[in-house]
């Protein structure tokens, strides 16, 4: 197989450029979409990259730890288990992530299809998240995503800081209400309108607490 050439090599000193050197590879951003806000197993990494193949994933990988934006880490467990998370350059593509969603939803049919996972269901909430009127409690969210046989779930806090939402990876700590939900039926609260009564009704999100609080969370993005 031919040596790839670079925009480095071919002598372009664009700095967008040189970037697509490191991230421009299909799949790669997809990568990173998913370490940013915490560290993943592997074998996470490959139920959340769909389509992706344990070759291709393994070759990101590397390339990405080689360019600084993704490292190893061992998580601290019995197992000592390995696994990959962005660091803060790594950390600091979330912009770019944003951007390019804003850039695809601003398109001639900004409309998709499939699902999304727990931690690109959170990313955008953090693109979008809207100014926060008044007082709004914290909120534990633990989302999961269906289309996976076994799927883990994973923990984010919801609150207000300086009127502006702030959703972060991490457990709640006494938090007014606790939204359990399958994340693309959580990002259809949010940013298509479904009525929360019904993914309530059909088992998919089940609020425990103060229901008003996530009222008002979902109308913030409405």
């Amino acid at each position: 197989m031919p040596t790839k050439r670079t925009f480095r090599d071919l002598g372009d000193a664009c700095h967008a450029a040189n970037a697509l050197d490191l991230v421009g590879d299909r799949w790669t951003l997809i990568v990173v979409r998913e370490v940013i806000l915490g560290p993943k197993r592997f074998a996470d990494l490959q139920e959340s990259v769909r389509g992706i193949t344990p070759t291709v994933l393994i070759d990101r990988l590397r390339s990405l730890q080689e360019s600084g934006i993704v490292e190893q880490v061992v998580l601290p467990d019995l197992a000592r288990t390995r696994a990959y998370v962005a660091t803060d350059w790594g950390r600091e593509l979330e912009p770019v992530l944003a951007s390019l969603g804003r850039w695809y939803a601003a398109g001639p049919d900004p409309s998709t299809d499939g699902g999304m996972t727990p931690d690109g269901t959170v990313l955008a909430m953090r693109t979008t998240a809207p100014n926060v009127p008044g007082d709004l409690p914290v909120l534990a969210l633990r989302l999961y995503d269906g289309r996976r046989s076994d799927p883990p779930t994973r923990d984010y806090r919801v609150a207000a800081t300086d009127g502006r939402l702030d959703v972060r990876a991490g457990v709640a700590t006494k938090p007014a209400a606790t939204v359990n939900a399958e994340s693309t039926v959580w990002s259809q609260l949010l940013f298509a309108e479904m009525p929360l009564a019904d993914a309530e009704r059909d088992g998919t999100v089940r609020v425990e607490g103060d229901r008003e609080a996530v009222v008002r969370l979902l109308h913030l993005f409405a």
